[in-house]
């Protein structure tokens, strides 16, 4: 079985989201992480994208993709508008893929990797075709053949940006501490629950001082911090995709009250949750 069969053998649903966004100067949407990949093609203007607070100005022309449970923000600080296609598409459809093809196709490799954050990189020609036809296809659900197509680009994705990774354009950043890992993969399998920064040195079988200054090391955050990002982050999905009320989302999250919930939520977005509910503009 070759590299395309054995990739297309999935689960569908891979991509969450393909759109062109118009970002106007000023825009800042707070700290925030998920599970999904994150693809942006800067066509006009910059943007400043911080990861785990390493500020990286994409401008046009220019390719970022951010990697599962970074923490990430973007912040128009330009006096003009930037335009670009931004992807999210999910990780975990390529789990079945044999470590044989992981290894051969450069950017599943980097997908695959814990220790992956971020990619920047000047994006060619083909890379921003690819990518315009998969938020042609998603943009017209109903049209004939637009979900194998989809699929299809993304598949043709992966291989664009495998060559032109292994082109050494630029290489892939990273988290290279496995202490900082663990914590990253405790926090996320326990969003239901309240997690403290004991129960996290607890599981990763160190002191609290250690594990504190080693993951500000690793992340550029505080474990708190990111306890509080990656939940915020559920709790957006929860806004997003549900009609459950803020005091349903905030016991799901593990929060002790709605207002607590509340006070967090706006700390980390500069919106109240109810306010992000009534956003127009909100899937970033």
């Amino acid at each position: 079985m070759d590299i395309t069969e054995m990739l297309y053998r999935q689960k569908s649903g891979i991509i969450y989201n393909a759109l062109s966004r118009t970002l106007q100067p000023g825009y800042f949407f707070g700290p925030h992480c998920h599970k999904n990949v994150e693809l942006c093609v800067m066509k006009e203007g910059e943007c400043d994208i911080t990861v785990n607070s390493e500020v990286i100005t994409v401008r046009g022309g220019e390719l970022m993709v951010i990697f599962s449970h970074m923490v990430h923000t973007f912040h128009m600080r330009s006096t003009r508008p930037a335009v670009f296609l931004q992807m999210h598409f999910d990780p975990e459809s390529f789990l079945h893929v044999s470590p044989t093809v992981v290894e051969n196709v450069g950017f599943l490799h980097s997908m695959a990797d814990e220790h992956s954050s971020y990619l920047h990189q000047p994006c060619s020609p083909d890379l921003v075709g690819c990518v315009e036809r998969v938020c042609r296809e998603m943009r017209s659900p109903d049209e004939a053949f637009s979900g194998p197509l989809s699929q299809l680009y993304i598949h043709e994705l992966i291989f664009l940006l495998s060559r032109e990774t292994d082109q050494s354009y630029r290489q892939v950043f990273s988290i290279g501490n496995p202490l900082a890992i663990s914590a990253i993969q405790f926090i996320s399998d326990r969003m239901d629950q309240r997690i403290s920064l004991q129960d996290v040195a607890r599981h990763c079988k160190v002191t609290v001082r250690h594990l504190s200054g080693v993951f500000k090391t690793a992340v550029n955050i505080t474990v708190n911090d990111y306890i509080n990002i990656a939940k915020i982050d559920r709790a957006m999905r929860y806004i997003l995709e549900t009609d459950n009320d803020m005091t349903t989302i905030a016991s799901k999250l593990g929060f002790s009250s709605a207002q607590y919930f509340s006070t967090i939520f706006k700390k980390y977005t500069h919106v109240t949750p109810t306010e992000f509910r009534n956003m127009s503009d909100k899937d970033i």
